[in-house]
């Protein structure tokens, strides 16, 4: 794990030295494509979570891979590849307040990345997130809401929201609004390491997702 702690931090430092523009088809900063994980818990430290999104119909984009990293209890870091675009896209999330599992305290969430909406090539973003287990083993929800804005010139806002429902601990229905679109998805927890995911991006093109999770992390922060 040390070695891929090494190969995540020089990646992510040649991305944010080289990134001119990140992908999209003029997203916010928390769309499932470019976002990598932009909205929930943070991985767990030494996790590695890998995933593939395929677009058949995308307009801009139909093909992008990520991997994102926990490096400490506190932060995770995300670097990836949209194949079409010929992109490196990124981001980094700190967490300096974790949400009360028993109680009401939500997770405050900070972070930076790779983003293209309006002409913006990075963002910033503060994000409120809380799951509550309704009834346990069965029903739980999970709510996220933040606010983000265009570095370095602070020109750009957007408004951040996620809606979260699962079922059984095994499937999970949700809603992202990135800032500028509307994305749905549901999401198969098919092992504790393997999700699928099907997503109505934009509300106008399919896309499917299959992600791989290693480490003490599990499934939980999908």
């Amino acid at each position: 794990m040390r070695f891929q702690l090494i190969l995540v931090l020089a990646s992510l430092f040649l991305a944010v030295a080289s990134v001119e523009t990140a992908t999209g088809q003029q997203c916010g900063p928390a769309c499932p494509v470019c976002s990598g994980k932009a909205v929930g818990d943070l991985l767990a430290p030494t996790t590695l979570f890998g995933s593939a999104l395929y677009i058949p119909d995308g307009e801009e984009e139909t093909t992008v891979f990520n991997l994102r990293y926990g490096l400490f209890s506190w932060m995770d870091a995300g670097i990836g590849y949209a194949v079409d675009a010929e992109e490196i896209i990124w981001s980094v999330r700190f967490a300096p307040i974790t949400q009360d599992v028993e109680g009401w305290r939500p997770a405050l969430i900070l972070g930076t990345g790779s983003v293209q909406a309006r002409g913006a090539d990075q963002s910033a973003f503060v994000v409120l997130a809380k799951t509550m287990e309704i009834i346990e083993g069965r029903f739980g929800v999970g709510l996220a809401g933040g606010y983000a804005t265009d570095l370095p010139d602070f020109e750009e806002d957007w408004r951040l929201g996620t809606l979260t429902l699962t079922f059984f601990d095994r499937v999970s229905s949700f809603y992202t609004y990135d800032g500028i679109n509307s994305h749905f998805g549901l999401a198969v927890f098919a092992t504790d390491w393997l999700t699928l995911t099907g997503y109505y991006l934009e509300f106008e093109e399919p896309g499917i997702m299959a992600a791989a999770q290693w480490g003490p992390g599990g499934e939980e922060d999908e």
